[in-house]
């Protein structure tokens, strides 16, 4: 195969995986909540919420389905979070106001278990008013925190 080429090739299909296996009646129908810690700082900031809002955008976000929590050290309210991040979004402001309205912000330290479990009860209780099965939503964690509140 000479330069410029690509060669596709098709791999065993999934059903294969062992994993799938141990998991298959895994229900994934419930909501699912992005859960984003670090939420206050500049990659969030610059990256992962531009980056969430143009799935949203395209359609791939579904906001009957996807509320995003952001999590971090910094004491701001929702609303102060929302006015950092708007202006990395895009020019469609009805769009960017839907979305913005998708976040929620919690406020707490990592390291130690209080913050983690107001988190965990705020998705709870959005979980809840969806109308989720128990058992059935879905949550996913990105971390865009420095390397100081890694432990040693």
């Amino acid at each position: 195969m000479g330069s410029g080429q690509w060669m596709v090739e098709k791999r065993s299909g999934l059903e294969n995986d062992s994993f799938l296996k141990e998991h298959e009646t895994a229900p994934e129908s419930g909501c699912l909540s992005i859960i984003v810690l670090g939420a206050s700082g500049d990659l969030a900031k610059k990256k992962t919420f531009p980056a969430l809002y143009h799935l949203y955008r395209q359609g791939f976000l579904h906001p009957d389905e996807v509320h995003i929590f952001g999590y971090a050290r910094t004491r701001i309210s929702d609303d102060e979070l929302r006015d950092r991040i708007r202006g990395y979004l895009g020019k469609e402001a009805e769009v960017v106001s839907k979305f913005l309205q998708l976040i929620k912000y919690v406020s707490g330290s990592y390291d130690t278990e209080d913050g983690f479990q107001l988190l965990d009860k705020e998705i709870s209780q959005h979980e809840v008013s969806k109308n989720s099965a128990e058992g059935s939503s879905r949550r996913l964690f990105y971390l865009a925190l420095p390397p100081s509140v890694y432990p040693t």
